[in-house]
C-alpha cells in the first residue's frame, strides 16, 4: 500500500510538467525496477559517512551502536560522528534508457539516502541538546564517505578508536539516544525547531527563539493529531487530547500557553508595546518556558517510542523503504515547496 501511494504521488507530481507526460510509462517501469528489483540487491551494501559536528569543542562523549557512532577528536577539537546508511545515493544512471527518467530516480534516492544519514545524525544532535542544552549541526567542515564492504578498514579504524569509558552525562545521553527516532518526520521536525531555538537564544535573538520553540510544540500537537486521525483543531482544543497521550502537568500547560502568547504578541506579529525590552522583561519567563518545552519534547519522544511506526534499526533496508517510502517522499521531495512547483 505504501509503495502504491508513493508511486502515485511520484508520477502525478512529475506529470504536471508537459515535457514529462509522454514519459510516464517509462517512468513507471523504471521506478518499479528500482524499488522491486534493484534495492534488494543493495541490502548488503552500506555507505559509511564521517562528519564533524559544529559547536562540539570540549564535548567529550562517545557512542557505538549499529548505525551510529561518535568520538571526540583532540586534533580537530570537535566531535566526529560516523553513520551507516544503505547505498542508495548513486548508481542509477542505467535504471532507464531515458536520461531524464534516470535523473529523477537518481535525485530521489540521493535524497532518501540523505534522510537516513540525517536521521541517525539528528538522533545524536537531539540527545546532545537535551543532555547538555547545546545546539549542534551536522554540517561542519569535514565530510568523508566510504562504501562497505570495499573500504572496511576505514570503518574498522573508526570503531576501534571509540573510548568505552562513560561519564554520568554520557549515560544520560545514551538514554536519550535509545528513545529518539528521527526517521519519524514528527520527531525530526520537533528536534529541528528545538535546536534552532537553543541556537537563537544563545545568540541573543529571544523573539525568534520563542517562535521556533512554539513551532516545536506545534509540531508535537500536529504529530498527535495525525496519530489519532483528528480534524484540524485550535491549540486550545488540542491541549486535553495531547495531555491524554503524553501526560504533561498543568504547570507545563501554563508555560506552553505563556509561550504561545509571547509568540503571538512579539514574534509572529509586530509588538504593540515594549518591543525593545522583550528580552529584559521576559528573561526569567523564557528560561522557565524553555524548561517546559524540553519536558514536553521528552514526553513526546517517549510517546513516539511507545507507538513506533517507523523502524529505527531495520534488518532489511529494501523492506524498510517499501514500508516507509510515502513518508520519505513527503519529507524529502520538492512537491510541497512554495514557488518551485508553479
Amino acid at each position: 500500500m505504501a509503495y502504491s501511494e508513493f508511486k502515485s504521488k511520484f508520477i502525478n507530481d512529475l506529470s504536471r510538467f508537459e515535457n514529462v507526460r509522454g514519459k510516464i510509462p517509462v517512468l513507471k517501469r523504471a521506478l518499479d525496477e528500482a524499488v522491486i528489483n534493484e534495492l534488494p540487491k543493495r541490502d548488503k551494501q552500506l555507505s559509511f559517512q564521517v562528519r564533524d559536528y559544529t559547536n562540539t569543542d570540549s564535548l567529550r562523549i562517545s557512542h557505538n551502536s549499529p548505525y551510529l557512532m561518535c568520538k571526540y577528536s583532540n586534533e580537530e577539537n570537535c566531535l566526529l560522528v560516523g553513520t551507516l546508511a544503505p547505498s542508495w545515493a548513486s548508481g542509477w544512471r542505467n535504471i532507464s534508457k531515458d536520461v531524464f527518467v534516470s535523473e529523477q530516480i537518481d535525485s530521489f534516492f540521493h535524497l532518501a539516502n540523505q534522510y537516513v544519514y540525517r536521521g541517525y545524525q539528528i538522533n545524536l544532535i537531539g540527545a546532545i541538546a537535551l543532555t547538555y542544552g547545546r545546539h549542534c549541526d551536522f554540517r561542519g567542515h569535514m565530510l568523508k564517505q566510504f562504501k562497505l564492504p570495499y573500504c572496511i578498514s576505514e570503518y574498522t579504524s573508526f570503531i576501534e578508536d571509540i573510548p568505552t569509558t562513560r561519564t554520568k552525562k554520557n549515560h544520560i545521553l545514551e538514554r536519550y539516544l535509545e528513545i529518539i527516532n528521527s526517521f519519524d518526520p514528527g520527531v525530526n521536525k520537533v528536534l529541528y525547531y528545538y535546536i534552532r531555538a537553543l541556537s537563537l537564544l544563545e545568540s541573543g535573538y529571544g523573539e525568534e527563539a520563542i517562535t521556533n520553540a512554539d513551532n516545536a510544540i506545534d509540531a508535537i500537537f500536529q504529530a498527535v493529531k495525525k496519530h489519532k486521525s483528528l480534524p484540524t483543531m485550535s491549540r486550545k482544543q488540542m491541549y486535553p487530547i495531547v495531555h491524554e497521550e503524553i501526560r504533561f502537568s498543568q504547570g507545563i500547560v501554563n508555560q506552553l500557553e505563556n509561550l504561545y502568547q509571547l509568540r503571538c504578541s512579539f514574534s509572529a506579529h509586530p509588538a504593540h508595546s515594549k518591543w525593545w525590552d522583550f528580552s529584559e522583561i521576559y528573561e526569567e519567563e523564557i528560561e522557565m518556558i524553555m524548561d517546559a518545552v524540553k519536558s514536553t519534547i521528552i514526553k513526546f519522544l517517549m510517546f513516539e517510542s511507545n507507538n513506533r511506526k517507523i523502524e529505527k534499526v531495520p534488518s532489511s533496508w529494501s523492506e524498510w523503504f517499501l514500508d516507509n517510502c510515502e513518508i520519505i517522499y513527503d519529507a524529502v521531495w520538492f512537491n510541497k515547496l512554495p514557488y518551485l512547483n508553479r
